[in-house]
């Protein structure tokens, strides 16, 4: 009998460890990401690709694609921002900070595409066509 207590005993605390590892992960929501003003966007973007001291040397093509966004967002094409963006937020060697402010943007520029597009620009509304397809 003492093996079958020592049993039943393990078995409870497996279990209560797993229902306190199970109740401790619920109470944690994660809020989506906000898009940033789309005229915040491209500052916002510079400063998460500019090179830092405590941070190894940023991939070139990482650099490029970013600048390449920025130019997009600045410029007002909101089409081809988003597009860049969305290549640029699949890359998995990006930072935290990166990607969040890639996320943000790449909303931002949603929106502002969506916008266009209710404003009756062809263009943004075929890219929008184009994104949905292809998601």
């Amino acid at each position: 009998m003492p093996i079958m207590r020592r049993s039943l005993s393990q078995a409870a605390v497996a279990a209560l460890f797993c229902v306190l590892v199970i109740a401790a992960g619920c109470g944690k929501e994660q809020t989506p990401p906000q898009p940033l003003a789309v005229e915040q966007a491209p500052a916002s973007l510079e400063g998460a690709f500019k090179a830092k001291d405590d941070q190894p040397k940023i991939d070139p093509q990482i650099k490029s694609m970013a600048d390449d966004a920025v130019i997009a967002l600045t410029s007002k094409n909101y089409a081809r921002a988003m597009f860049i963006l969305q290549s640029l937020s699949g890359r998995s060697d990006l930072t935290s900070e990166q990607r969040d402010f890639v996320t943000r943007s790449m909303l931002s520029a949603n929106k502002a595409l969506e916008e266009q597009a209710n404003n009756g620009n062809v263009a943004a509304q075929e890219a929008l066509e184009l994104r949905r397809r292809t998601k």
